[in-house]
């Protein structure tokens, strides 16, 4: 019975130990990506603050993507030979303003 368990590695528990050891290593790397995202009050913007600002600066550009993804449908309409739909008020009364 002492051959079998000198013979064979407990698998489950190397198993373990291993999986332990990867999740501290990966928790090493997330607090000190954490730690590097997150300056001191005195070094600049909080994250949330950076946050905050990314958001305002894309929602800033809804407009220009709204633009963009109607040019190309009307675009694509076009070149697949379909009627080019309109989006644009200013377009659908034909006054163009």
């Amino acid at each position: 019975m002492m051959s079998e368990s000198v013979g064979k590695p407990n698998t489950t528990a190397s198993w373990d130990d291993d999986i332990r050891e990867r999740l501290r290593m990966i928790e090493d790397k997330l607090s000190l990506i954490i730690e590097i995202l997150a300056p001191k009050e005195s070094d600049g913007p909080t994250l949330d603050e950076i946050l905050g600002r990314l958001v305002t600066l894309v929602a800033a550009q809804g407009p220009v993507l709204r633009h963009i993804d109607a040019t190309t449908g009307r675009t694509l309409d076009i070149q697949e030979g379909r009627a080019p739909l309109t989006s644009r008020p200013e377009e659908k009364d034909g006054t163009g303003v």
